[in-house]
């Protein structure tokens, strides 16, 4: 594997615990052995990954938790309950949690030992370099558990602020369980808006046992020079349900993979995804849905705004295997283009091995309706704001399906 700035040796916290030690051993096994993506791979070929891999990103040597206050406290008034990340590091705060979720850091889940083997146990670390560069440096993130039978009705909302964070490696892992009959909603807000390069490495692996519900909330507003790739690894048994909203607005290179397996009859999941493709930007939104059982069901549409030259690729990806009888699976891509530079890559998948299953699968792309246009500048709005209420439009389509208004009112396109 050819050398890169990003794989570097120092001293994490807990690398004297031998159980830690191990994982991150691992996970750099594995990314000495399998190297970051070429050209030629085909989840990753239409991104060009030069720019990143040669960036001289420095892993933070802060302290391993945040004990200032510079991203601010948690109000009262708030409806939900706030987690901050300030330039990678666990913000110091008293969660004010309800009976039946214990909210972790990640390092004490670790060091007490109970939670190690939801740790890679999501999704094949083989086929996922970034996830394995995240597992080398194993030590920021949380642990989220929502016990038996409980359902939260307060939304966790994480904030991560990558403010002042100009060339800085941010690895955060985060591993998500929704107990027997439990349900949640996570939100998951990205903002950063100082001008700073930074390259932030999500992983989030996400448990949901028999009858369980998540709905993920994920909202992406980063400055035009930051990298971000985020995995969200889904495992469901019976009857659960994992549903994910996904606003994208910003960074220079963003990829949001979805890897989920319905491991049980009845399990679902549906991915709604609202993104914009920034001038000069890559937005990247990859999904791969592996029906394992029958009866499961799974749903994908995503909409897009292209802006000249930015390029947007959305690769979806239904696998039905061969005892998944009576399964049903969709997907729907619909771009809108405001200039000939920009470039969409949409590659829709379906592998199907079995019979009595219904799949669909669809993408559209066309100009702002010119008809459209030229009703509201005749009203007296000029061209540029005739342009941006048409494109909130295009987008809130899939904003609309947000059931939760509080939330909702997060997602300003």
């Amino acid at each position: 594997m050819p050398a890169s700035p990003l794989i570097q040796n120092i001293e994490l916290f807990l690398d004297d615990k031998p159980s830690v030690y191990a994982l991150r051993q691992k996970a750099g096994s594995i990314l000495k052995k399998i190297g970051f993506p070429a050209p030629k791979n085909e989840a990753w070929k239409y991104e060009n990954l030069t720019a990143l891999l040669n960036h001289n990103f420095q892993i933070s040597t802060d302290e391993h938790i945040c004990g200032h206050d510079c991203c601010g406290h948690s109000t009262p008034q708030t409806p939900f309950i706030e987690i901050k990340f300030c330039r990678g590091k666990l913000h110091i705060e008293e969660y004010n949690t309800p009976p039946g979720l214990t909210i972790m850091p990640l390092p004490l889940a670790l060091y007490e030992g109970e939670h190690k083997q939801y740790i890679f146990n999501s999704f094949n670390l083989e086929q996922h370099p970034f996830a394995a560069l995240n597992g080398m440096y194993l030590e920021q993130g949380l642990c989220i558990q929502v016990q038996k039978g409980t359902h939260i009705n307060t939304p966790v909302h994480i904030k991560y602020n990558q403010n002042n964070c100009e060339n800085l490696q941010l690895n955060i892992h985060n591993v998500i369980i929704a107990e027997k009959d439990a349900a949640i909603d996570i939100i998951e807000e990205f903002s950063s808006t100082t001008p700073e390069s930074y390259f932030i490495n999500i992983v989030n692996e996400i448990y949901l046992k028999s009858n369980a519900k998540v709905t993920h909330y994920k909202i992406q507003k980063e400055n035009s020079q930051a990298y971000h790739i985020a995995l969200n690894a889904v495992k469901a048994q019976n009857n659960s349900s994992y549903k994910q909203y996904y606003l994208a607005n910003g960074a220079k290179f963003s990829r949001n993979e979805n890897i989920i397996n319905l491991e049980q009859p009845q399990a679902q999941a549906e991915i709604y995804s609202a993104y914009t493709a920034k001038k000069d930007c890559l937005t990247d939104i990859t999904t791969d849905i592996n029906h394992r059982q029958p009866q499961t069901f799974s749903n994908q549409y995503a909409k897009a705004v292209l802006e000249d030259n930015s390029t947007a690729v959305f690769q979806g990806k239904i696998h039905i295997l061969p005892n998944a009888v009576k399964t049903s699976g969709n997907q729907l891509h619909k771009a809108l283009y405001l200039n000939d530079n920009a470039t969409l890559n949409c590659k829709p998948e379906l592998e199907i091995y079995a019979d009595d299953v219904k799949c669909s699968h669809g993408a559209s792309c066309g100009e702002i309706d010119k008809e459209q246009l030229f009703y509201l500048t005749s009203r007296g709005i000029d061209k540029q704001t005739a342009i941006e209420l048409l494109t909130s439009a295009h987008l809130n389509e899939i904003i609309a399906l947000i059931p939760n208004g509080q939330i909702k009112e997060l997602f300003t396109v």
